[in-house]
């Protein structure tokens, strides 16, 4: 397995997008979001999944229900949530196939001033 990077997604908001990588056959770790330093906030992060092969794929994360991600009609955008987790402990993603799948990791966030 393999540690998807998160990426921060206020580097995205001035027109670049995020980068995505090739998914791992053995499946891939996330880490789950980020607790902010005053207010206890969680700052959540999601998964996309470009699914770029003709056949839908099945894609687990955290051990939750799978989400289908369609066949070549864009990005997936899955939630990666925190449940019986710490912030911030990674958690396993598997695919039910890699052929053509991409994948990113990006935590939401914005301007803070």
């Amino acid at each position: 397995m393999a540690a998807i990077t998160v990426q921060d997604g206020s580097a995205g908001w001035g027109g670049n997008a995020a980068a995505f990588a090739a998914a791992n056959g053995g499946g891939d770790t996330i880490a789950t979001g980020r607790a902010t330093v005053a207010g206890g906030w969680q700052i959540p992060v999601v998964l996309l999944v470009k699914n770029g092969d003709a056949t839908p794929t099945d894609v687990t994360v955290g051990g939750l229900a799978a989400h289908s991600c369609p066949a070549t009609t864009g990005v997936s955008v899955i939630p990666v949530l925190v449940g019986q987790s710490a912030i911030g402990t990674p958690v396993p993603v598997t695919y039910s196939k890699v052929t053509s799948l991409t994948v990113a990791a990006v935590r939401l966030t914005g301007p803070l001033s």
